[in-house]
């Protein structure tokens, strides 16, 4: 019988060795494509001033104003519009309130306060709006004020702004240091309540 002829195959070419491709999925090329145009609209607004889209980005570049400029800010409205030297207090209210002085010891008084409210007049102002502003001021900084008018015979109205009430003389004096430390002047009064 004639045998079989065993037919030998070529080996397989192997393929040849490449680089292997790799795609970007077009999730990440999506998201490299938006946050290049955001990124590019931010740096172009902050060039067109105060009202673009990156008008923030442009204020994080500048130099931020320190908080003692606030604290200038206050002193100066205080000196130029406040009518505290001329505001006679201590002639117009004297029978309600008294000025505390602020070399006082801590000693405990002989009488009872219980009666006694603490406040503290940060400023007097011919104007609302210098009154206001102030308040403004002091808001931004956690303390809260009212604005009170009141009106001077033969000085005409002036706008007081006021701070309290304390329950003691101590919380309306630490109040008051922390005033002076922004550059005002203000005084700690009490009124019976």
């Amino acid at each position: 019988m004639a045998q079989a002829r065993r037919i030998k195959r070529k080996p397989a070419r192997k393929p040849k060795k490449s680089r292997p491709r790799r795609n970007l999925p077009w999730g990440l090329m999506l998201v490299v494509l938006i946050c290049g145009i955001v990124l590019g609209l931010l740096i172009d607004g902050s060039r067109d001033g105060d009202t673009g889209f990156g008008a923030g980005l442009k204020a994080l570049w500048e130099t931020h104003r320190p908080v003692q400029s606030e604290d200038e800010d206050i002193a100066e409205l205080i000196e130029n519009k406040s009518s505290e030297k001329e505001y006679e207090f201590y002639e117009l209210l004297r029978d309600i309130e008294k000025v505390m002085p602020d070399d006082l010891p801590d000693a405990q008084p002989e009488r009872p306060t219980d009666n006694l409210d603490y406040y503290l007049q940060a400023a007097s102002f011919r104007e609302y709006a210098d009154a206001e502003e102030l308040r403004a001021k002091l808001a931004l900084r956690g303390f809260k004020s009212v604005t009170q008018m009141r009106d001077v015979e033969g000085k005409g109205t002036f706008y007081r702004v006021r701070l309290g009430p304390y329950p003691d003389k101590r919380k309306a004096r630490t109040a008051k240091n922390k005033l002076q430390k922004i550059g005002m002047r203000p005084f700690i009064y009490s009124v019976e309540k």
